[in-house]
């Protein structure tokens, strides 16, 4: 729609930015304290938060420094922050935090608060970012495993924090950043929003059906809300009934004005367990589809109405592939699109927001993240792949008139770079690639950030669970349930044959598989048991007695490579015998088996005994020390 005025525009950033210093002080010891204030070494510049700042985290932060608008950018690749001019479309800065930063937030007072992911932590940092006011780190708070998403409160007294593979939200005073609270939650959690009376915050999941209304008041916790709904069945223009979908894909939420919670994702149907068939969908159905339920935030309940999507007579529902970016504003609600390298505006007060498209716009690849700024009628759009940032105009000031075209493009500076690994993440997240499959989907459909997206599909051989990709295949070969590939280019092969793809070959198969096997692994163990209950589980793991080392290797992460019948062919299977897998990340990885048969860790050693190690003579205690274990691996 817009490619030949995104050509028009691109500009390179300039050799060379300014770099500020990377923090140097200590980190913190773990224990009760939750923050560690460090002396500011810069004076206060002039920052000041925007009046319609949504206080909610996102790669993009704006503000204005000294009298002109800025950006702050998390660029996850370089593991930096980017300080960005937006009006004069240059690098002013950037900052190296000590690993890569998932999502910024303004504060009242101009400190950033930045969410470094791999380092399980929250930078607060002061100054500007301009030359006479460099950032600089002012405090550190340690929160679990892999802080993604941030929110402030409306009167900005609470921060909240979302921790992806750590499962967990953690609330703070925003003012001392001491724990208030710290609540365990399903699977990736991701984007939270607080609600207009700050009494509770809502929470997405990248992978699951749920949204958890976490209380920030004190008041009785609410059982998480479930997201999935179903697909109205028309037969010549006449209801032939719902087929249920499942949720997934919830990366993004958004809040309005009036109140509004929309929580876009994808409604996912992956085939009947009991039926042989390519990977999920059947009897014409799209495997997935974009979806915004609505949630009453007063309520803490989603609109009934809201939950059912209804597809054209010509079966083709409005796409968004792979949402996972959102914004509400006067014009309605923006959605990044990374499939499809686009961004969508839809009617935010629609009853089913997804059925009414607005405005497109198309941008440079792998758009990630997306500010407002409605004072000057543009939103400025991160593309993570492309490493650029880009405005479009979403109407002139006070107008909230859309305009399906970009303003500019800016392309920054990349120290790391590697041609192949990113053109095989490109292909990674590529849908509507008729190579890779026959439906739309891409790999990342499945695999969200190259992990896994906790369903059981349907497959040619029987029912079969997403296995996690991101640093487990090191040494886990043969590869498929049913171990029938050697090595990752035969199993790619498979894999896109079943999902009616016609095959890539050439470097696109060679930079895809390199890309695959170079994804960040996740960060680090989930395990919130005393090092001394972990150190027995070991003990209990390696133990001759209970035998999980005889086929998982003395630390989970090398299969012996066999095939085993470990009694637990469904009724769609086609084999009985299924690969020995890497325990690698086990932790995060639920529901269990080729089939998902067990939903936790616990149920999995119970009920599994015999079949498969023996753990009938254990103990609760000594479960609950295995289970520890495996949690670390």
């Amino acid at each position: 729609m817009c490619a030949a005025s995104l050509a028009s525009c691109m500009r390179g950033a300039p050799d060379g930015p300014p770099r500020s210093a990377s923090p140097d002080a200590p980190a913190p010891a773990p224990g009760d304290a939750a923050s560690v204030p460090l002396p500011s070494r810069a004076p206060p510049p002039d920052v000041r938060r925007l009046a319609a700042d949504p206080r909610q985290g996102s790669a993009i932060a704006l503000a204005d420094l000294d009298g002109r608008r800025v950006a702050y950018v998390a660029d996850e690749d370089e593991s930096r922050v980017r300080v960005i001019d937006v009006e004069a479309e240059r690098e002013l800065s950037s900052f190296a935090p000590g690993g890569a930063p998932a999502a910024l937030l303004m504060l009242p007072d101009g400190r950033l608060v930045v969410a470094v992911r791999d380092a399980g932590r929250l930078l607060v940092l002061r100054g500007g970012g301009s030359a006479s006011s460099p950032l600089v780190v002012d405090t550190r708070v340690d929160v679990p495993v892999e802080p993604v998403g941030l929110a402030l409160s409306p009167d900005d007294g609470t921060l909240i924090a979302t921790s992806g593979w750590g499962r967990a939200v953690t609330v703070l005073d925003a003012h001392t950043f001491t724990r208030k609270a710290e609540h365990v939650v399903g699977r990736e959690p991701r984007s939270v929003v607080v609600s207009t009376d700050g009494k509770r915050a809502f929470v997405s999941h990248a992978v699951g059906q749920s949204l958890d209304v976490i209380p920030l008041d004190g008041e009785k916790a609410k059982k998480p809300l479930s997201l999935g709904g179903g697909e109205e069945l028309m037969d010549r223009a006449i209801m032939a009934g719902v087929q249920p979908r499942v949720a997934c894909q919830g990366f993004a939420l958004a809040k309005t004005a009036s109140g509004r919670v929309l929580a876009p994702h994808v409604l996912v149907f992956p085939g009947e367990p009991e039926v042989s068939s390519g990977y999920g969908g059947g009897e014409g159905r799209e495997p997935e589809v974009f979806h915004v339920p609505v949630i009453d935030e007063d309520a803490a309940s989603v609109l009934a109405e809201s939950r059912t999507l209804r597809v054209g007579l010509d079966g083709s529902p409005t796409r968004c592939a792979l949402p996972r970016a959102a914004v509400a504003g006067r014009a309605g609600l923006f959605v990044t699109c990374l499939g499809e390298d686009s961004v969508v505006l839809f009617d935010a007060d629609a009853i089913n927001p997804h059925d009414v498209e607005l405005k497109k716009w198309s941008v440079p690849a792998g758009p990630t993240a997306i500010a407002l700024d409605e004072e000057q009628g543009r939103a400025l759009v991160w593309s993570q792949f492309a490493h650029a940032l880009t405005t479009i105009a979403i109407g002139e000031s006070g107008d909230a008139a859309p305009k399906p075209f970009a303003l500019s493009s800016l392309t920054l500076v990349r120290e790391r770079e590697d041609p192949r690994l990113e053109r095989g993440r490109v292909l990674f997240h590529a849908t509507n690639d008729a190579r890779i499959s026959g439906d739309g989907r891409a790999c990342a459909s499945c695999h969200p950030d190259g992990r896994d997206d906790a369903l059981v599909w349907s497959s040619p051989k029987g029912p079969r669970q997403t296995p996690i990709l991101a640093g487990r295949l090191e040494g886990a070969a043969p590869f498929g349930w049913n171990g029938d590939a050697p090595d990752v280019a035969l199993h790619l092969v498979q894999t896109v044959k079943r999902l009616g793809g016609t095959g890539l070959d050439g470097d696109d198969k060679e930079a895809l598989m390199a890309y695959v096997r170079a994804m960040r692994a996740p960060p680090g163990n989930v395990a919130r048991a005393p090092a001394e209950a972990i150190a027995r589980g070991l003990a209990i793991y390696q133990s001759e007695e209970a035998g999980c080392a005889s086929c998982h290797g003395a630390g989970g992460d090398l299969p012996d490579g066999a095939q085993h019948d470990v009694r637990s062919r469904a009724a769609a299977d086609t084999q009985a015998k299924f690969d020995t897998p890497s325990l690698r990340f086990v932790g995060g990885s639920a529901p269990y088996f080729h089939d998902g048969r067990y939903p936790d860790l616990r149920t999995l050693l119970v009920k599994s005994d015999g079949k498969m190690g023996r753990t009938k003579h254990l103990s609760p205690a000594e479960l609950a020390d295995l289970e520890a274990y495996l949690e670390t691996l």
